[in-house]
């Protein structure tokens, strides 16, 4: 049987410029794909009838934090601008912060903060980071 949660209790916490962390989650509407993958070599002879790969190093993915824009001093609007070019520790508790609940952590540069209007929608917000280094995908709190 598969297991389905909804996703009211996940927590998304990210470094300010001073390396105060920050719970966004009230904010946050949306988080990409987050995890760890490795580049496929190809390796593949002319001796081989099939084709052969190897694993090579750790991908730096990215994470995409979006979410709808508000002007709060503690938002998003109050301390993103400051925070691209610069590297954080950017944490995703997909099943909240109780003891033992995973968590998904590592330090990433924010790449752009971006302002989203639409003429009839909503403003919204979003943000890229780049992981730098390893992801610590099998913490836990």
């Amino acid at each position: 049987m598969p297991f389905v949660r909804v996703n009211a209790n996940t927590v998304v916490i990210i470094d300010d410029v001073n390396g105060t962390a920050r719970n966004l989650s009230a904010y946050i509407t949306s988080v990409s794909a987050i995890g760890r993958k490795v580049a496929a070599l190809d390796v593949t002879s002319f001796a081989d009838a099939v084709e052969r790969i190897i694993a090579g190093v750790e991908e730096s993915g990215e994470v995409t934090v979006q979410g709808k824009w508000n002007t709060d001093a503690t938002g998003p609007n109050g301390y993103y601008p400051a925070l691209v070019g610069t590297i954080n520790t950017v944490e995703v508790g997909p099943n909240g912060t109780a003891a033992g609940a995973r968590r998904i952590r590592g330090e990433f540069l924010c790449t752009s903060y971006d302002v989203l209007a639409d003429v009839k929608g909503e403003v919204q917000w979003q943000a890229v980071h780049k992981l730098d280094g390893t992801l610590d995908g099998t913490g836990t709190y």
